[in-house]
């Protein structure tokens, strides 16, 4: 079944092929339509099918097949205009005969030889203003040897090519590096063995999205959005093993979208790789973009947002746009809470933009599409949570947990030194007890403190010093500080001020939202991924002046070298040393994170399987993973013995056949029939079997 995953992959490609621009070849701007649209459109079929019980292999296939179908008969316009654009061409051997039918040359006609007069004219007009254009303008963007600067042959111009290739070769390694981890990996991600992935299984089990008894109550809180495109990949190729490409497919669109608002800004080719580098180098960026995580998913869906806003800064919206923009922010919504942070300032940019241009009903509609769009994607999965916990936010006490209670001033400065510093640790110990210090004293000098509960995730403490690439904590210190320096310059400069404004407008807002905590620099990546087009911008006129190209490299060198060491040497997962993903087999790679649970949870399960029992009881606590139970039992009715959840009460122990337990001995003991012959494991793990 795992060709069906290529099923996605074709409706991407055509749905790109049939959005393509038509007025000129912009195909990065063809990948983010095609994103937004197939992901849009994955979501609504998702509460489409979860209305019919349909969530099942079948439904899921035919729909896709559908929808492939669908989208290649819409795409054959584009597919046709690219084909005459790149026409294929045959060389024909020397001497031999000219195909029939073809037309022997002829010599130009005086109209012909004007035209081509008219338009060497406009060329050598175009190359002398590049010539005398102001030193402190963007760079022009030039990437082939067609295309070279005035003056430069073509020996020198195949030289400049290479160098860019040589330049950007390290990048392209290092994202192969990552797909290879990504195939390799098992899923072993923490929270997502205990409630990203579990829920996909509750939903096939179920037949639906409706809430279900567990213990683990985030399975039902937080929205959805990139689990349900998971969803799809495990009904379509009836494992996990294609899950960790959602998030390094989310890096490369991630990537996209930043250069090309690099580009929006003024950026040339050198600048737009620069954005793009410095946002897929990032290690938190490399670590994740292996794994089950949803960062880099809604990362991806708010640059998608900002460069289709600055593509209207300086004309009036499409409703290409408008659907673009809505179709994007409701992705946000529906993905994870962290990115509206981002998403706010990237839609205040949008409508302050057109009303510059005195586009009122625009910006009204456009205003309330986005709002449509919001609620058509993430209502839907709010309702749930209202149904479930009387609020679409979930519980008070987890609303409270994470996010901060404190937004005066000082508490929203302190909040936002702290998290940036968090990712500026390295591993000199000297500096991160620097700067550390320093965030400490600034706290008491506007007399709050660095450990302030309102703004502090209660199992954490200023300052941090886990600096280590792990992809729930890993610091970004090179591309955070370029980052900050080129927003710090763009609001310096006329033609990126206002996008400077949009960024500081999202750094703010998460620093007066997200509350400081050992696993906050994943948060916070949305915010620093709208900084990294300026950050490009930036570094790309460095090369005007003597000393700065040099210190550039080495930046940039550093950064990604860091990036390498994430994918060589991270954790959980990491192509060389002890532990490489080539070492270890699918149980071990499954349970890095916990390796000592690795034998109990396999004594369990071969237990239940040597029982025969059909029906099998689930006791688990806390964050406890229900994951590998689910996968390795899905041939079994499970039940859910235990629930945190008022309106959904769980089963009880005559339903089934056997328990597993994962959980402390007393929970479970309150939950299994006496009678029953119950085996302590270990100490969190147990198993329990009726009486024959």
């Amino acid at each position: 079944m795992i060709l069906f995953a290529l099923l996605p992959v074709a409706t991407f490609v055509f749905t790109a092929a049939a959005l393509r621009p038509r007025a000129g070849a912009d195909g990065r701007l063809a990948v983010v339509r095609a994103a937004i649209a197939v992901a849009a459109a994955t979501v609504l079929a998702t509460e489409l099918l979860s209305l019919l019980n349909w969530i099942s292999p079948l439904p899921v296939i035919i729909l896709w097949s559908a929808a492939t179908l669908t989208t290649a008969w819409l795409a054959k316009p584009g597919i046709s205009e690219l084909k005459a654009k790149f026409p294929v061409r045959r060389k024909r051997a020397p001497g031999s005969a000219r195909p029939a039918g073809a037309e022997p040359a002829h010599a130009a006609s005086p109209q012909e030889k004007a035209a081509t007069q008219e338009k060497a004219s406009v060329q050598e007009k175009r190359s002398t203003a590049a010539e005398h254009a102001p030193t402190m303008s963007a760079p022009a963007e030039r990437t082939d040897i067609e295309n070279a600067p005035p003056g430069v042959d073509d020996e020198q111009a195949a030289r400049v090519t290479w160098a860019g290739v040589v330049a950007v070769a390290p990048l392209i390694l290092l994202v192969a590096a990552e797909l290879i981890l990504a195939i390799a990996s098992s899923p072993n991600n923490f929270d997502s063995n205990s409630y990203h992935l579990p829920k996909i299984e509750h939903w096939i089990a179920n037949h639906n999205l409706a809430n279900y008894p567990t213990v683990q109550t985030q399975q039902l809180i937080l929205v959805p959005g990139a689990e349900f495109l998971l969803l799809h990949l495990r009904l379509l190729t009836g494992g996990d093993a294609a899950f960790n490409l959602l998030q390094w497919s989310a890096a490369l669109l991630g990537a996209t979208a930043a250069a090309r608002c690099a580009a929006q800004l003024g950026a040339g080719r050198a600048g737009q790789w620069i954005a793009a580098g410095v946002f897929l180098t990032a290690p938190a960026v490399v670590l994740e973009s292996t794994s089950t995580q949803n960062d880099l998913v809604v990362t991806a869906w708010v640059l998608c947002a900002a460069t289709i806003a600055l593509d209207a800064r300086r004309r009036p919206a499409t409703i290409a746009d408008i659907a673009g923009l809505a179709g994007a922010a409701g992705l946000v919504m529906v993905t994870k809470s962290t990115g509206l942070m981002a998403l706010a300032p990237v839609l205040a940019y949008w409508a302050v933009a057109q009303l510059r241009q005195k586009q009122m009903k625009r910006t009204i509609s456009g205003a309330v599409v986005v709002a449509a769009a919001c609620a058509l994607l993430a209502g839907p999965s709010l309702l749930r949570v209202q149904e479930a916990f009387g609020s679409p936010f979930g519980p008070p006490g987890y609303r409270a947990a994470l996010s901060t209670t404190r937004h005066d001033p000082p508490a929203v400065l302190v909040n936002g030194l702290r998290l940036g510093a968090s990712t500026l640790l390295t591993p000199i110990p000297a500096i991160n007890e620097a700067v550390g210090e320093a965030v400490v004293n600034v706290a008491g000098l506007v007399g709050v403190d660095p450990n302030d509960p309102g703004i502090t995730q209660w199992r954490s403490v200023f300052p941090g010093n886990r600096w280590k690439p792990d992809e729930d904590r890993s610091p970004y210190p090179v591309q955070s500080a370029l980052a900050l320096l080129g927003a710090a310059l763009g609001l310096c400069w006329r033609r990126t001020r206002g996008y400077a404004l949009l960024v500081l407008g999202a750094l703010l807002m998460t620093a007066a939202i997200v509350k400081w905590q050992d696993w906050g620099n994943r948060l916070i990546l949305p915010a620093f991924a709208v900084a990294a087009p300026l950050a490009g911008y930036a570094l790309e006129r460095a090369k005007q002046h003597k000393i700065l190209p040099a210190l550039v490299a080495l930046a940039l060198a550093a950064g990604t070298a860091h990036g390498y060491a994430a994918v060589l040497y991270g954790q959980p997962r990491r192509l060389l040393g002890q532990g490489s993903v080539f070492t270890l087999d699918d149980w071990q790679e499954r349970f890095v994170r916990q390796p000592d649970h690795a034998g109990a949870y396999r004594t369990a399960i071969d237990q239940v399987r040597a029982s025969g029992a059909p029906r099998v009881g689930l006791v688990l606590q806390g964050d406890l993973w229900e994951y590998p139970l689910q996968y390795e039992l899905r041939d079994r009715k499970l039940v859910e013995l235990y629930s945190e959840v008022d309106s959904q009460p769980a089963g009880h122990a005559d339903d089934v056949d056997a328990v597993i337990c994962v959980s402390s001995p007393e929970r479970c003991q309150s939950v299994v029939p006496e009678n029953w012959q119950y085996t302590q494991i270990d100490a969190f793990v147990a198993t329990a079997f009726r009486p024959k």
